[in-house]
Parts: structure tokens; C-alpha cells; sequence
């Protein structure tokens, strides 16, 4: 459907109804066209100003699949999304009619109709239900996308129960919706897609394995490395950052012989929905705006291995997840409603660069899951130990990167390289980026060049001083009056933002969202100030 044929929809029921003008259903309609107009917009914010527009006090969108499930996916209320149990609160009856008929259906608390008893149940006195466009929903290639979806909203306060109209407005809203939902599904599928192939890790393009052992810093390893890589038995490999972790991690996988290799970064989230959803996935429905089933990486690496790096940023309460998986090769997605768990078979290989000593004996890391974890215990050594290697380090490096040359080191490079003044605290990643500046800095002299010296190289940072301990002065006394003084001030400004936003609402007819957006301030937060200071919503 067009957006002509669109606002054609909306134009003729809103024309003859003045209640719903009174409500700033006009108004709406710009809100609700001007979240379309934006390339990311998502249907939480479609249901927010919907919301606003109709003054319901819940607003879903329910999807349905080709094996007849339906989803309560999108909740909205108040500005903040419904959990999963609230998103269950609503009369089904009423969905499944809309389906059925392919046209809006309502109900009131007061038509003494059979979903009457339900509705009360939940405090719901009026209710709409709206099937969206099915030509617009696309199926997601790789999941099976939705093939039928419903605009659903409620009202449970009795000084905003709806015109009867206001039906028709709803139609024209879910035909808006279906769009949206569209868009959801391409993007979602898309970004599956990429991160399928992001997490595989590619076959490593630096030295192999063999040459890693060769060096006389890992020969002392080199039968616990071997043994690792014809062992199932997971590994832990610890050392600083920019030890080469990761690229052994990967080598003993790929020697190993079983794939895929998916590598796991998950330390830099606490929230343990979010690590479950990217390491264990999620169903359908497990929480608000989950349009489609997402793979967890443990079934990307099912018959391969997980390099799961920097484990000791792992959370604690994630830790118990990991352990029960590492216990029993189960696992359960977000929403997985099914008695039998998904299993996998995969094999962990961590890396750390913190002291895992430390993290057991304080709590930080479950020692149970230390010793799940480090069937094989690695530990690299740092660059500063292995000077004499430096400079054939370094000559390897420079053959891998730019092999259409011949590069070389002169010897006053080769001897401030492997100075003992150098900490090289940033190990091989330090060494590697020196030696692509020197690179850059000899080809910016001459197109030709092929040799590297000292002039070349930027000098390493030193590391800086300790700073005096700052000296304790007195406190200063603070006098009586001042906090007085202080309530007074935020007294005033109270009653000034009070009447700010009163005139923004006024000019907005009452719609949240668009007094939001004329004040520069996000709808959640301009709710959050409107509790805080005593204002109505209407």
C-alpha cells in the first residue's frame, strides 16, 4: 500500500468525527508519519506515540508464524516496554477474531460479550485488535518470517476509554505498522546473517604453528601445545595483552582439525540477558522487539571450538551459564519453553591476560568453572623476555605484511629494538604497529624503499612517574543557610520547568512524544519529569 493510499485511509473517518480531533488524532497522524520517515525506526517507537495519540494505556504488536504460533513481541506502556508476563495480559479471543476476519474487532467491558470475563481479569474496559497489511510482512530467509501480524491496544482507564471511531484510525495505524514490522524483519535478518559470518573466525594469514614452536621462548611449551592440539580437553591460555593469545588459540583449533572456530568477545556487557542472547540465543517473543530466533554462538561452534576471550570479564551471575554448559553440553535459549534442552558439542579454548590465582581466591571467577575451564594451561611469555628474538620477530612480520618487498633492518634498528631500555609493554601488538609506522615513514620518503632505520621509528613512551600523594586540607565548613538557600532555588526552578512543560503539552495538544520532540528531550524522559512534578499526562 502506497502512503497516499495510506493517508487517504486516515483522512476520511477523521473528517467527520470532531472527538477525535479534540484528542490531536491530527497531530498523531504527523507523529506517527514522522517516525516512518526514518530509516531506523522501530516498532517500540511506532507503539509509543501511538499510544500517545489514542491515549491507550498498553499497545502490542502480535506476529504470527507458519507453524500457527503467535507472538506477543513489541509491549509497550508508559514509555517502557512490557515484560513478557504483561505482554501475556490481553484478550486473545479478540486477536484471533482479527486474523480470522482480516478486519479491526473491538470489545468493552460493558458489552457483556464472552471476552468480558478475561478482559476484567486483566482491568482491561476496552480493547482493539487490527490485523496489519499481510502483503507487506516479508519472511525472514533464514528463519521464516512472519506471516500474519495484529496491532493490538487497550484501555484500563475509565477517563480515556476511546471514541468508537477511533476503530478506524487504528486500521490505518496498523497498515502504517506493517511497514515498519517489514523493515524490522529485513534488518534483523541481515544483521543474523553478518554476524553468522563475523563470528567465524577465518583461517589465521600470520605464522603457523610450527613456527610458533620453533622459537626458543615457546620450546619450553611445545609438547603441552602439541598435547592440546590432539586433546579434546578445553584450554586456558593466560599472558599480557598482545602476547599472541588469541592467534594460538586459533592455531591449536585449526590444527585441532574440527570446525568451525567461532570466537566469543562477551566481557564488555553485565547484563545477563544480553550474554545469554549472544552465547546461548533467543526465541521468538523472549523479550520485547525479538522479531526472529537468534543463534547463540555455542550453536555456530557446534562440532568445532569456542575462543572465548578475556574470560575473567565474564560477569559472575553469566559464569554459572557457562559452567552448566561446560558440565553437560546443554543450554537453553531466552524463551525456550520446551522441557528437553538444545545440546551442543563444542570445545572451549579461553584466554585472560588478568591473574586467574587472584580472580579464584577473591571471588571474581567461580574456581569451579577455573577448573572446568583449564584442562590445558598455557601461560605466553612477554616480548620483553624474549629480546634476542625481537629482531627475527620482526623480520617474519615485515615478510608476512608486505611480501612484494624485501624488506630489511639496518643495524642501529636492529639494536634499539632489542635494547633492554624498551619494556615493549604492549608486546607483539606494540612491536607490530612501531614497525607498520616504519614502514609508512620509509615509503613516504622514497616509493622504492625497502630498508628500515632508527630515523624510521617514533621513540617508545616511557612510563611516567608516580605523582606526589595529594595533601589533605580541612574541610571547609559549610554554613546553615546554605542548604536553605539551595531548596529555595530548586523550589523555583521546579514551578519554571512546570510551567515549560505545561505550555510544551499545551502546544502539542497533550501528545508526549511531540512536546518531547519540541523540547529536545527524550518521551521516557519528558514522562519521568512529568511524575516528578505532579503534572497529568492528559
Amino acid at each position: 500500500m502506497t502512503t497516499w493510499a495510506i493517508l487517504e485511509r486516515l483522512m476520511r473517518p477523521l473528517a467527520v468525527d470532531a472527538s477525535l480531533d479534540e484528542r490531536g488524532l491530527w497531530t498523531g497522524l504527523q507523529e506517527l508519519l514522522s517516525r516512518l520517515s526514518r530509516v531506523d525506526a522501530t516498532p517500540d517507537e511506532f507503539l509509543d506515540a501511538l499510544a500517545d495519540v489514542v491515549g491507550a494505556d498498553r499497545a502490542l504488536l502480535l506476529l504470527s508464524y507458519s507453524e500457527g504460533e503467535t507472538v506477543p513481541l513489541n509491549g509497550r506502556t508508559e514509555g517502557r516496554a512490557l515484560s513478557a508476563s504483561e505482554r501475556q495480559q490481553l484478550t486473545l479471543t479478540l486477536v484471533r477474531e482479527a486474523e480470522r476476519t482480516g478486519r479491526c474487532v473491538s470489545m468493552s467491558a460493558f458489552d457483556g460479550d464472552d471476552g468480558t470475563q478475561s478482559a476484567q481479569a486483566f482491568g482491561i474496559l476496552a480493547a482493539f485488535a487490527v490485523p496489519l497489511e499481510p502483503g507487506v510482512l516479508v519472511a525472514a530467509q533464514a528463519d521464516g518470517g512472519a506471516q500474519r501480524g495484529v496491532l493490538y491496544v487497550d484501555f484500563r482507564d475509565r477517563s480515556r476509554l476511546p471514541s468508537p471511531r477511533i476503530a478506524e484510525f487504528l486500521t490505518a495505524a496498523a497498515a502504517l505498522l506493517s511497514s515498519v514490522v517489514a523493515q524490522g524483519q529485513r534488518l534483523q535478518s541481515t544483521r543474523e546473517s553478518l554476524r553468522g559470518e563475523r563470528v567465524k573466525v577465518q583461517r589465521s594469514s600470520g605464522p603457523t604453528l610450527e613456527q610458533l614452536l620453533s622459537s626458543p621462548a615457546l620450546a619450553p611449551m611445545a609438547r603441552q601445545i602439541r598435547a592440546a592440539v590432539f586433546s579434546s580437553e578445553p584450554v586456558l591460555l593466560t599472558g599480557e595483552s598482545g602476547t599472541g593469545k588469541t592467534l594460538l588459540a586459533q592455531l591449536i583449533a585449526e590444527a585441532s582439525g574440527t570446525a568451525p572456530v567461532v570466537r566469543a568477545m562477551l566481557g564488555s556487557s553485565d547484563d545477563l540477558n544480553t550474554i545469554a542472547s549472544e552465547l546461548f540465543g533467543h526465541e521468538r517473543g523472549a523479550f520485547s522487539g525479538a522479531l526472529a530466533r537468534r543463534v547463540g554462538l555455542v550453536e555456530y561452534a557446534d562440532g568445532g571450538s569456542l575462543i572465548f576471550d578475556e574470560i575473567l570479564n565474564l560477569p559472575r551471575a553469566a559464569q554459572q551459564l557457562l559452567l552448566d554448559f561446560t558440565q553437560f553440553g546443554q543450554y537453553r535459549p531466552l524463551g525456550w519453553a520446551r522441557a528437553n534442552a538444545r545440546t551442543s558439542k563444542v570445545r572451549l579454548i579461553c584466554a585472560t591476560n588478568g591473574d586467574v590465582e587472584a580472580a579464584v581466591a577473591d571471588g571474581r571467577f567461580r574456581s569451579d568453572l577455573y577448573y572446568r575451564i583449564a584442562g590445558h594451561r598455557l601461560h605466553l611469555p612477554a616480548l620483553r623476555t624474549r629480546r634476542a628474538e625481537i629482531p627475527a620477530l620482526a623480520r617474519d612480520f615485515l615478510a608476512r605484511t608486505d611480501p612484494t618487498r624485501s624488506w630489511k633492518l639496518d643495524a642501529e634498528l636492529v639494536r634499539w629494538l632489542s635494547a633492554e631500555a624498551h619494556e615493549w609493554p604492549g608486546n607483539f601488538r606494540q612491536l607490530e604497529s612501531t614497525l607498520r609506522r616504519a614502514m609508512g615513514m620509509a615509503l613516504l620518503e622514497d616509493r622504492d624503499a625497502e630498508k628500515l632505520g632508527l630515523s624510521h621509528v617514533d621513540p617508545l613512551p616511557t612510563a611516567a612517574a608516580p605523582s606526589a600523594a595529594p595533601v589533605e586540607s580541612e574541610p571547609t565548613p559549610v554554613p546553615a543557610s546554605s542548604w536553605v538557600d539551595v531548596q529555595k532555588q530548586r523550589d523555583a526552578l521546579d514551578a519554571q520547568e512546570r510551567e515549560v512543560l505545561r505550555a510544551a503539552l499545551a502546544k502539542a495538544n497533550g501528545v508526549v512524544s511531540r512536546a518531547a520532540r519540541e523540547l529536545g528531550l527524550p518521551r521516557t524522559s519528558l514522562l519521568s519529569r512529568m511524575a516528578s512534578l505532579g503534572l497529568p499526562r492528559e
